[in-house]
């Protein structure tokens, strides 16, 4: 009796194990994870069925458990004949002979159950135990054989199947299949002792929750895991990188190929006292530093010397308890040499943005030096002659040196784009002002090609707006120029209106012509720099190629959108959307080109100050003459130097009320002559200009930083000159006009 329920509860015990691995199985997405599943359900019928006949009160209940027993045997071989064609990837055979298996496990199924009724496979005898306990056992008729046959041809099928991929498997790839073999030939050994010593129990069916268990085990922990090593440790061993990894007494336990070969690293006697250990260890410590980085240099007599980087960092278990360290080591030789040349080029490339930085500003020098000349004594002649033909010359001589003057600024604002260096002023202003002005520098222009200029502003905008008015200024004359230039019939449109946000206001310009137009092709290269599309048509139209380029740029500093359509001999349209603040809401009202009547553009002085003191100095004659002249109606006192040392002298015996100074002039320069009068004599305080033909990107901020009170560039423009005066000379010797 005792050996009944022993067994029973061992049965119990295997359908939970079953029911698990049952759960576990589930996870498997392969097919053979499916087939696995089927065998170790109908592994749980086989050990139902066997408690049933450990429990049968009869031999009829015996019969009846013995035909489930054996048709559960089928369908387990069935299932797990199909997880073992999966599971050495004999898909294709597995596809073929599914359905004629199954039709063969069905029909043996059926004669199984047929032995209720005909009895021609095996009977059920009693077998009494000397304690008086009664087994219930099966014995065999002819036929049963045949049923033994199907069971075997399908686990020798498998078996052949896993036997020929282990065959033509290789390496750590072998050992999964040979797995696999051996717990089905342990299973399959169980069953023939069961038979061959005719046992009262079969203790076998245990070994199916014990065999299942074991595969999946084997399929989806160890095999993987141990793939995942091997593939791990041949991985680090055959990587481009060193690896040596120490105890936690720092005796070294690993080095893979690379430090072998690259340091001679000998895993049985390197320590941190062997080389390259012992320098990095000490480069660290240097540092007093657990963790870092280092480079070492390897000397090689044959070669160049090779160049490491080299990272070393404790290492800790899930508690944070030090188990040991490692050397991570990286051969940088090859990124070293890329990077000394990368530094080479960087610095050839410095050099030639210097050589540039140094010709635009040399050549800036020399062409505002006598353009101011020529602008500023082509002002005292529209200053001083009432002719109307003298005043058409003079005109035309200011518009084309207007133009060069144009010409100039873009390269020099391309130049401060360029170098990151254009800086956004805030202030308010009146987008009508901006348009007007607009309108009537282009109008002459305009005029005499026999061009219109329309413009539109919407009523709703405000009357004051917070933004760079400059720059709103050259974005418009830019594209206006543009207009202007590329249209020989119709004329230009120009209208502006905002849309309302949160933090300000989005405004957007829109400039039209009815030009020559852009082709679709050259549409992506409209905004390079020095390039100038559709040149067969426009050789003929002055310009740098830099105007729209700078736009695009200026907008983009802006935080701005720009936007081109265009058609070829129809025109193009220019839209460009930039945000800008607020600084009064009041609706600006209907645009108006004229306020009141024409304004005056005749020469008209700012202020007077005849008891005022300046001195000037400069090592060119004629701007000192063209300055004398400029502040003649002013009635301001002017001195000239021709040089540094004269000024110097000057400002010893002088006390002036400003000094206009130039830059480039023969030794001292202007900047040493600026620092000996502020160093000693009676114009240390005096308010000092720089008056220079420089106007690269910085100079400005270069001259106020030396301590200038203000900065003027060349060709110098009466008003400005006259508002910077009005600005420094001090306020009792000044009447404004």
């Amino acid at each position: 009796m005792y050996t009944k329920t022993i067994y029973v509860i061992i049965d119990c015990l295997a359908i939970i194990d079953i029911i698990f691995t049952l759960r576990a199985i589930r996870g498997l997405r392969e097919r053979s994870g499916r087939r696995l599943y089927g065998a170790m359900f109908s592994a749980i019928f086989a050990i139902l069925a066997n408690i049933m006949i450990a429990l049968s009160p009869g031999p009829l209940f015996a019969e009846v458990s013995y035909c489930i027993y054996f048709s559960a045997i089928d369908w387990i071989i069935f299932f797990l004949s199909g997880f073992c064609m999966h599971y050495t990837e004999h898909h294709d055979i597995m596809k073929k002979m599914a359905v004629p298996a199954a039709i063969v496990m069905g029909l043996d199924t059926l004669s199984i159950f047929l032995n209720l009724v005909f009895g021609h496979q095996f009977y059920i005898y009693k077998n009494i135990r000397p304690s008086g306990v009664v087994f219930y056992q099966t014995g065999f008729y002819t036929p049963y054989y045949l049923h033994l046959a199907v069971d075997y041809i399908a686990i020798i099928v498998a078996l052949f199947f896993i036997i020929l991929r282990i065959v033509k498997s290789y390496s750590f790839y072998r050992i999964k299949y040979v797995i696999i073999l051996s717990v089905l030939l342990f299973v399959i050994l169980l069953n023939v002792a069961y038979m061959m010593f005719s046992l009262v129990l079969d203790a076998s069916v245990v070994f199916y929750a014990v065999a299942g268990t074991l595969i999946y085990f084997c399929i989806s922990v160890f095999v993987p895991r141990r793939l995942m090593n091997a593939s791990i440790s041949r991985t680090v061993d055959e990587m481009s990188e060193g690896l040596i990894l120490f105890d936690v007494s720092n005796t070294c336990i690993y080095a893979n190929s690379f430090s072998r070969q690259q340091f001679g690293i000998d895993v049985n006697t390197c320590d941190f006292s062997c080389e390259p250990i012992r320098t990095i260890i000490m480069a660290l410590r240097e540092d007093h530093t657990e963790y870092g980085e280092t480079t070492y240099v390897k000397a090689d007599p044959e070669n160049d010397s090779r160049h490491y980087r080299v990272r070393y960092n404790k290492l800790s278990d899930g508690k944070g308890r030090s188990i040991g360290s490692f050397f991570l080591i990286k051969d940088e030789t090859e990124e070293v040499y890329y990077l000394n040349k990368i530094k080479e080029a960087k610095n050839e490339a410095d050099d030639a943005n210097r050589a540039k930085s140094s010709f635009l500003a040399s050549m800036s020098h020399e062409i505002r030096t006598p353009l101011n000349s020529v602008l500023g004594m082509n002002e005292m002649i529209l200053r001083s002659t009432d002719d109307p033909e003298i005043r058409d010359y003079a005109g035309s001589i200011r518009m084309s040196g207007e133009t060069l003057l144009s010409l100039i600024n873009d390269i020099l604002d391309f130049s401060k784009i360029e170098a990151n260096r254009m800086e956004l002023v805030e202030t308010e202003y009146n987008l009508h002002d901006i348009l007007r002005d607009c309108y009537h520098y282009f109008e002459q222009a305009s005029f005499s090609k026999d061009l219109y200029i329309h413009i539109q502003c919407a009523e709703s905008m405000p009357l004051k707006i917070s933004g760079d008015e400059n720059r709103i200024r050259q974005i418009l004359s830019n594209l206006l120029s543009n207009a202007v230039k590329y249209t020989s019939t119709g004329g230009v449109e120009i209208s502006a209106s905002t849309a309302y946000k949160e933090d300000g206001i989005l405004l957007t310009l829109r400039v039209s012509d009815t030009g020559i137009g852009i082709d679709r092709k050259d549409l992506p290269y409209l905004f390079d720099a020095f390039r100038r599309v559709n040149e067969k048509q426009t050789a003929n139209i002055q310009g740098t190629g830099l105007g729209l380029a700078i736009t695009k740029d200026l907008v983009d500093i802006m935080r701005g959108s720009i936007s081109v359509e265009s058609e070829v001999g129809k025109g193009t349209t220019f839209t460009v959307t930039i945000p800008q603040g607020i600084a009064d809401k009041t609706a600006a009202g209907p645009f108006r080109l004229l306020d009141g009547s024409e304004k005056d553009y005749s020469y008209k002085e700012q202020f007077t100050a005849e008891t005022a003191h300046i001195l000037v100095v400069d090592d060119v004659p004629l701007n000192l003459k063209l300055i004398c002249a400029l502040l003649k109606k002013t009635m301001v006192q002017v001195d000239t130097a021709d040089g540094g040392n004269a000024a110097i002298s000057m400002c010893k015996d002088t006390k002036y009320d400003v000094i206009l100074l130039d830059h480039r002039m023969p030794d001292p320069d202007g900047i040493a002559t600026f620092e000996a009068i502020r160093r000693d004599g009676i114009n240390k305080e005096t308010p000092v200009v720089m008056l220079t033909a420089n106007a690269l990107s910085g100079a400005k901020e270069e001259y106020m930083g030396l301590g200038f009170d203000a900065y003027l560039s060349k060709p110098v423009r009466s008003e400005e000159l006259e508002a910077t005066l009005l600005k420094l000379l001090p306020k009792d010797k000044v009447q404004t006009v």
